[in-house]
């Protein structure tokens, strides 16, 4: 049988060892930087239309698409679009989403 010191011994020993296997074991293993992609073929108007893509910004706005009164209130109701802005800031494509908002107000009907 072991005497208290040469167990403590055993024990720390064990667990320094199982610790550093398991630090081991959860270290990503070395990954090759050496990754090769070839660019895929493609027509001039592809490309074209890709560089034209990739100039433009997506905003979203709100647009009032109509009014209505309903028991006293005035209720506002506004519609989400997807706004793609070329470079310039003119807009070259309008897409409506299914995202709607509605703004009441107290007051007398007009």
């Amino acid at each position: 049988m072991l005497s208290k010191t040469s167990s403590a011994v055993v024990t720390f020993l064990f667990l320094t060892l199982f610790i550093g296997m398991m630090a081991y074991l959860d270290t990503p293993q070395a990954t090759s930087d050496e990754t090769v992609t070839f660019p895929m073929a493609a027509e001039e108007e592809d490309q074209e239309t890709a560089a034209m893509e990739s100039q433009l910004v997506t905003v979203y706005e709100d647009r009032k698409i109509g009014t209505k009164w309903e028991d006293g209130y005035r209720v506002e109701t506004y519609q989400e679009f997807e706004v793609d802005k070329d470079a310039d800031g003119k807009t070259v494509d309008v897409r409506p989403t299914g995202n709607y908002s509605y703004l009441k107000y107290k007051g007398d009907e007009e």
